[in-house]
């Protein structure tokens, strides 16, 4: 258990290395196999995150603590191909990579808050922000933000509940995971840490 727990960590810094957009992770995070990133600016991602397998970001991304986010999610950038050049294919139409991009296409991505939930094969243009504790359905298209605790689904994805609907309970969730800890363990469930905070 311990010698797959160590190779399982090893891959995971051996993909971060491997994707030079990646700038910045936290600990505990867990890369599946497959993935691939890419961005023009770059891409962070927070603590105790999980990355499903053949997960694709390829737009500038700032992940969240605690994120899950399922396998086959894909990041892509809504302006990356330039479609308007009369007279020039759109294969050969500028794009977000080239040194003349426009800045406003470069500087686009997704930003993903604490404590999200992206469900298996979910799209996700840039130019998005996901809020905290929001959760989106296996297969939706988001096209436009999303509202803290919300739960969206469809494409494009539209809002069919919330977490956490009264405030007092929205706050109280909130007093809670800020005083907790919890620390994944690559050996499993139950070598997690899951410690909730005390709500005084």
């Amino acid at each position: 258990m311990a010698l797959k727990s160590g190779l399982r960590h090893l891959a995971t810094r051996w993909r971060v290395w491997r994707h030079p957009s990646i700038r910045s992770v936290g600990d505990g995070l867990h890369i599946g196999k497959g993935c691939r990133f890419w961005a023009a600016l770059g891409i962070s991602i927070g603590r105790q995150c999980y990355i499903g397998k053949e997960v694709v970001i390829e737009t500038n991304a700032s992940i969240g603590d605690y994120a899950l986010i399922a396998s086959r999610v894909a990041f892509v950038g809504r302006h990356d191909h330039g479609v308007d050049r009369l007279g020039v294919p759109m294969r050969f139409g500028p794009w977000v990579g080239a040194v003349d991009a426009p800045e406003s296409v470069k500087a686009e991505g997704v930003v993903v808050e604490d404590d999200v939930w992206i469900g298996f094969g979910a799209i996700v243009l840039s130019g998005v922000r996901i809020g905290r504790g929001a959760i989106v359905a296996a297969g939706a298209v988001v096209t436009r933000d999303v509202e803290p605790y919300a739960i969206v689904a469809g494409s494009p994805a539209k809002t069919v509940s919330r977490r956490h609907v009264d405030p007092h309970d929205r706050a109280r969730h909130e007093r809670i995971l800020g005083k907790g800890r919890f620390e994944f363990s690559e050996r499993g469930y139950e070598h997690w840490v899951i410690e909730p905070g005390v709500d005084e």
